[in-house]
């Protein structure tokens, strides 16, 4: 169990399987009608029915946010410098969703202070009123308008298209029917997607969509073996109209700690001084590439090493190897350590968590209901292995480096 958590980077993880969750509700837009429990369809028909009506201009709900990932009873914040055991982030909350013309606003309330989540004009702010810390990031634009009350067009795949892409995704995954429901007032369908191949810790998921538009109001991830969501977002309240644009306003409270978030810049935004993309595949392309030894076995913890390729720009420059197949894979992320990740007490993005020993270096490990995370340095050389899979899988994938 983890003894602490008060890193940003665990901030940022857990803000991006929100935000990942937030964003699947803005995906297509939904009307203003609420109805009763849709007819039984075939889950591409649908799909096809739901998205071949017009957008509304905006949406407000309220929500409901799940996290069980972490232990609420084993996390804290020794110096102030992340969440504390108490923020919905990590624990769940109530509140409210507004989403209008690729702009959103998630809102969780807590006793201590909210967590405010807005994705406005190519910006995010994350704001944690408890420890009035608020993170901000700029993201890669994606060419597409994000203005209040913008909409862009796109044809309605037809049912055959539907009917095609379901078949493919079935290959990996196991579809069930669209279930017909309501969520919150409004006629939807249900649908669970169960892995096929070995996935680990991952279960299952469902996604509950709006019958008239498509739109995800209810979405939740299942550990395998666990009948109870380990992440959720559901929504209730639901209605659709103008939404003001205050609501989506990129204000800092006066006084707030700012923390700048680093992300991928577009390549527009990244101009003549960019630093290119490095790209090698295979075992000795990615060898030659790099400026450390690889140490990418044939095979770790028992698991055979699969696919090798790099990842980063010609300023850093970083090694993925993976072992195993599927969704029960670990993969393992080399690159060349900084100076805080070599520090003594373990200086990386995960250097405040519970510690291991791998092959005499200490090892910083986060585990969760759905994978486990394992980091250290060595030689100069920082390793990250990951996967959706128990600790000890992942520490034995570390222990063979």
């Amino acid at each position: 169990m983890l003894r602490r958590i008060s890193t940003p980077r665990l901030l940022i993880w857990i803000l991006a399987v929100v935000a990942a969750i937030a964003a699947a509700t803005a995906v297509t837009a939904l009307a203003v009608d609420s109805g009763p429990t849709p007819p039984p369809r075939p889950l591409a028909q649908a799909i096809h029915d739901s998205l071949s009506n017009g957008a509304p201009e905006g949406l407000s709900a309220d929500v409901t946010f799940t996290d069980s990932l972490v232990s609420s009873t084993s996390v804290g914040n020794s110096d102030g410098s992340g969440l504390g055991g108490s923020s919905p982030l990590l624990t769940g909350a109530s509140g409210r969703l507004w989403i209008a013309g690729g702009q959103a606003r998630l809102e969780l309330q807590a006793t201590n202070g909210d967590t405010e989540i807005v994705v406005s004009h190519g910006k995010a702010m994350l704001e944690d009123v408890a420890t009035n810390t608020v993170y901000e990031a700029t993201l890669p634009t994606t060419g597409a308008s994000g203005g209040q009350g913008t909409q862009t067009d796109h044809a309605v795949p037809s049912v055959a298209s539907i009917e095609n892409a379901l078949t493919k995704l079935m290959g990996a995954v196991d579809l069930g029917g669209a279930v017909p429901t309501d969520i919150g007032g409004v006629a939807a369908y249900t649908v669970r997607i169960t892995p096929k191949h070995p996935a680990g810790l991952l279960g299952a998921a469902e996604i509950g969509f709006d019958a008239l538009h498509g739109i995800p109001l209810d979405v939740a991830i299942y550990a395998a073996g666990n009948s109870t969501p380990v992440l959720a977002l559901s929504a209730s309240a639901v209605s659709f109209g103008p939404v003001d644009p205050g609501v989506f306003a990129l204000a800092p409270p006066p006084g707030a700690h700012i923390v700048q978030i680093a992300g991928p810049q577009s390549s527009s935004a990244q101009g003549a001084t960019a630093r290119p993309t490095v790209t090698a595949n295979g075992f000795d392309a990615v060898r030659a590439a790099l400026p450390f030894p690889l140490d990418a076995p044939a095979t770790l913890g028992g698991l055979p090493r699969g696919r090798v390729s790099m990842i980063g720009s010609s300023g850093r420059r970083a090694a993925l190897a993976l072992y195993g197949s599927g969704l029960a894979a670990v993969a393992v992320v080399e690159t060349t350590a900084s100076s805080s990740s070599q520090a003594p007490h373990g200086g990386g993005p995960l250097g405040s968590l519970p510690s291991v020993q791998v092959n005499g270096a200490r090892a910083s490990e986060l585990q969760t209901a759905l994978g486990t995370l394992v980091e250290f340095s060595r030689d100069g050389v920082q390793y990250v292995i990951g996967g959706l899979v128990p600790a000890s899988t992942v520490e034995s994938v570390a222990r063979g480096l």
